[in-house]
Parts: C-alpha cells; structure tokens; sequence
C-alpha cells in the first residue's frame, strides 16, 4: 500500500491518508515509556468528516482499540 496524499492532520493525534487502496487513518497511542502510531482502514465517510469528525474517530479508535482492530494495517503506512 503507497500513500499517496495526506489529507489531514493533527499533530500528535492523527494522520488521514489517501492510498491507491483508500482511506488509511494513522492514530498516535501514547504510552507511558513511548508514543507510537497504528494505522487503521476507514471508510470513505469516516474520511471525510470534518477536523472534529476526524479527532473524534481517532480517540474512538485509541480508547476501543478492539472494536477496530479488523481494521488495522501492518505495517504502519508512511508517506
């Protein structure tokens, strides 16, 4: 998979991609010992929600990570 556009950030939360395969959402996790990154499958809808749309779908996906977990991409997708 190759990002091919970044459409959306917000530092230390989140990252929305364009990929030649679709939406791909890089959500930061912060731990105590060091933050790290996981990249999620979204919808066309999710994608295109505003800032607020899109802060809330990432703390949605930190705090029920499980619920999203089907969805997640290894390894993490990169510009």
């Amino acid at each position: 998979m190759k990002a091919l556009e970044e459409l959306a950030k917000h530092t230390w939360d989140f990252i929305l991609y364009k990929t030649d395969e679709g939406f791909v959402l890089n959500v930061v996790f912060n731990s105590s010992f060091a933050d790290y990154s996981r990249s999620f499958r979204v919808s066309e809808s999710e994608a295109n929600q505003d800032m607020e749309g899109l802060k809330q779908l990432s703390e949605r996906i930190r705090t029920n990570y499980e619920s999203f977990k089907d969805r997640e991409i290894t390894p993490v997708a990169r510009k």
